[in-house]
């Protein structure tokens, strides 16, 4: 509702400056034509603001944002804008010249050079206002964000220490029992003990980062996928794959961003009266980390509804880092749930 609001008000604002800019063109003559004056000039000026929007527009929804994503190179980006302006402030003076022979057929009508040079600098100076413009609403977005992921950064500390009673002392704790299971030859607990105390080890060294390193990432969630597979006995029909392919060690993420997935995929995936599966795959292809966790569907109408609020909590984070800069798509039906998440490389 209060990024409607901004855009609505966005909408407004800019509407308004370009009536202004065409009537202040209009009523002072802003562009003095040789042959044209007065209301005759009123179609050639509509014309010239409605190009001066296309140039505005062209750079600010489109050049902009593919050169800002690395899609456009700074040679590419200036090149574009170069050939827009070029070509619209031909279209612009030729469409001058011909209307001028149009209304005045008894006068002999010749390209005025300095209403060529006059019209082309008003086309290149609402192309400079665009890229500053651009800029500066590139900049205050990118300080909302950084204030936004502060706030959730801090959210999710905050829930992180409340969540906690001295983990410190219970990692401790872990390590001990840890060894008194080794000394009792429980291989099985010590087993359980170890992963567990991975992920605690994980999440006390890295709840306050920023980023982390896929492949510590990826050892959190093999240490949470073995931990939930001593729940189960051999004879249970239940099957868990993770696979990793491509090189991971160069690609970075976000802590505790993929693990929601795999959490729900155990909770509502797993029946141990009827035959389970989870499938879950992390792939880099071409600096693009794919992520897809498939499980069977055991979810009743109250538990989807609980998954629901996690899987809104993680799409907010991956909106307020990535931005345009992933897909995540949902699947499911009364046998399989699918999720597929595609990430570019920060």
């Amino acid at each position: 509702m209060k990024n409607s609001s901004i855009k609505y008000v966005e909408l407004t604002v800019h509407s308004l400056c370009w009536i202004g800019a065409t009537f202040l063109f209009i009523h002072f003559n802003a562009l003095t034509f040789h042959y044209l004056n007065g209301n005759l000039m009123d179609v050639p000026i509509i014309l010239g603001t409605v190009i001066n929007m296309v140039l505005f527009y062209l750079n600010l929804l489109y050049l902009f944002p593919k050169f800002k994503s690395g899609k456009l190179s700074l040679i590419g980006y200036v090149s574009l804008i170069s050939v827009s302006l070029i070509i619209l402030s031909v279209l612009e003076n030729a469409f001058d010249f011909l209307f001028a022979k149009q209304i005045l057929p008894d006068i002999r009508v010749v390209p005025q050079t300095g209403e060529i040079i006059v019209t082309s600098l008003i086309n290149l100076s609402f192309m400079v206002l665009s890229i500053l413009y651009a800029i500066i609403k590139d900049w205050i977005n990118n300080e909302i964000v950084k204030r936004k992921l502060a706030e959730e950064n801090l959210k999710l500390e905050l829930n992180y220490l409340k969540s906690q009673i001295s983990p410190h002392f219970l990692f401790n704790s872990l390590n001990n029992l840890f060894s008194v299971a080794l000394k009792n030859n429980d291989s099985e607990t010590a087993s359980g003990l170890a992963k567990l105390s991975t992920l605690m080890r994980f999440m006390l060294d890295k709840s306050d980062k920023s980023i982390v390193k896929l492949t510590e990432e990826i050892e959190y969630l093999k240490s949470y996928i073995e931990l939930q597979k001593l729940r189960f006995m051999e004879d249970d029909n239940i099957e868990v794959s993770f696979k990793i392919k491509g090189d991971t060690q160069r690609f970075n993420i976000p802590p505790f961003l993929l693990i929601n997935f795999v959490e729900n995929a155990f909770k509502h995936g797993i029946d141990y009266k009827k035959s389970s599966k989870i499938n879950i795959l992390i792939s880099i292809v071409n600096d693009v980390l794919n992520f897809t966790v498939e499980n069977t569907n055991h979810t009743s109408k109250k538990g989807e509804a609980k998954k629901k609020i996690g899987l809104i909590n993680v799409k907010k984070r991956l909106d307020l880092i990535y931005r345009d800069n992933y897909d995540l798509i949902i699947e499911f039906d009364k046998q399989t749930y699918s999720v597929k998440l595609k990430i570019k490389s920060l």
